[in-house]
């Protein structure tokens, strides 16, 4: 049969789902051209090699190392010659997301991967203490500790919380113009949290180009559980994401993201996760930023003063943001705010959710990361900019430059103050 959706009743049966693995995996060992991608494909191949090229041979346990690997780049399916609307309908993430949840079904999540996945309960307590988080993030000891509670490495750079969400801090403002329409900015849980320079930036982007703007968070995209096994409490945070934004998105907002895995999910996932009619009309409404401000720019509503030179960027192409083929917006955008030099890099940072950050698969996720950190290195730009707060923190812990998100670096050339 062919590869399941979240709400197919065999989605979740082992049987059906072995038999699937079975035909995707034989149909890529034929291929191959996903080997460079990331260590899922090395691992499957190797694997179908010790058995002759029979797919039907391998272990429970080398399939489960596939699996494993599998950190949700997302970069094969686009790869993929044979991906829906092929007949083969091969969907590698989708499959590899299949797995995961009848692993937890089978097995139980571990307690720390269930604290791990609820970002806005962590998210509202770590702003609460933010003072007391973010100094003992700083602790070696306490990440010593938390390396083997969480499974989070010690190495891995967390992120500085606010202190108060994002949301609550939008609550009451009045954009003073609407000249050019009005947005539901959804500002991810990762921006809600902690990274308020993105959401205050994006806030004046929009702004300062007559774009009214309103608070639209109400709970985590459920990135963290749909690909971590916990398909239930992922179809549960969309349902509350769905039913905040679809009453505006009816009277024709669109939602406008600044995070590529949530607008993904939105897009892509949402529809089948819950296949109602309002997940329809909120994914055909959902844009990430970029796609959002460059279509203000081709329907010649964007300002065209830029009185900050930018300098010389190095631009991180994240994953999630390719995957939504949409071409390069924000590498367009900062070409038009006046970057004197753009280098697009286009390499995955490693991380994908919370893979790159746990201790066994760390020292892994730095070597696919290498070649992106490695080109910021050679460039010497003179800003940094990604799109994805998780590759900013990635680069950063490599590099110690600063990575932003592309609408920072427009805000700085439009001469407009952070308003922190």
């Amino acid at each position: 049969m062919k590869n399941a959706g979240f709400r197919d009743a065999e989605f979740l049966e082992r049987e059906a789902l072995d038999a699937e693995l079975t035909r995707v995996f034989d149909h890529c060992h034929d291929c191959r051209r996903c080997l460079p991608l990331c260590p899922s494909f090395p691992a499957l191949f190797a694997s179908i090699d010790r058995h002759e090229q029979d797919a039907s041979k391998l272990t429970a346990n080398e399939r489960r190392e596939v699996i494993d690997l599998c950190f949700q780049c997302q970069l094969c399916y686009n790869h993929c010659p044979y991906h829906p609307p092929h007949e083969w309908e091969l969907d590698f993430p989708k499959l590899m997301t299949r797995a995961k949840q009848v692993q937890a079904k089978e097995e139980g999540l571990p307690l720390a991967e269930r604290v791990g996945m609820r970002q806005d309960a962590m998210g509202r307590v770590s702003c609460l203490t933010s003072a007391m988080t973010n100094a003992a993030f700083r602790n070696r000891a306490v990440r010593s500790v938390m390396e083997k509670v969480t499974g989070i490495d010690r190495r891995w750079k967390m992120p500085t919380y606010a202190t108060r969400p994002f949301s609550r801090t939008l609550e009451g403002h009045d954009s003073p113009v609407a000249r050019n329409g009005r947005v539901i900015l959804f500002t991810t849980c990762f921006v809600e949290y902690a990274e308020h320079e993105t959401a205050r930036a994006a806030v004046q982007v929009l702004e300062h180009n007559g774009v009214a703007v309103e608070a639209g968070y109400d709970a985590c995209c459920g990135a963290p559980f749909l690909h971590g096994g916990d398909i239930d409490s992922a179809r549960r945070n969309a349902e509350k994401v769905v039913e905040g934004l679809v009453p505006r998105v009816r009277q024709g907002l669109p939602v406008v993201v600044p995070g590529p895995t949530c607008s993904l999910l939105l897009k892509r996932d949402y529809p089948d996760l819950l296949d109602t009619d309002d997940a329809r009309l909120v994914s055909e409404n959902t844009f990430d930023i970029g796609e959002y401000l460059f279509g203000l720019g081709k329907e010649k509503k964007l300002e065209r003063e830029f009185p900050v030179r930018l300098g010389r960027v190095a631009y991180h192409l994240p994953c999630h943001l390719k995957a939504q083929n949409i071409g390069f917006r924000s590498r367009a955008l900062l070409k038009f705010a006046g970057a004197d030099d753009i280098e697009m890099l286009d390499r995955c940072s490693g991380v994908d959710g919370t893979w790159g950050m746990k201790a066994q698969h760390y020292d892994e996720s730095l070597k696919i990361a290498e070649p992106l950190i490695s080109g910021i290195r050679d460039l010497a730009p003179d800003r940094v900019a990604t799109d994805c707060p998780l590759s900013a923190l990635r680069i950063e812990e490599a590099t110690g430059m600063r990575a932003s998100h592309p609408v920072v670096l427009m805000r700085d050339a439009y001469g407009l103050e952070d308003e922190a």
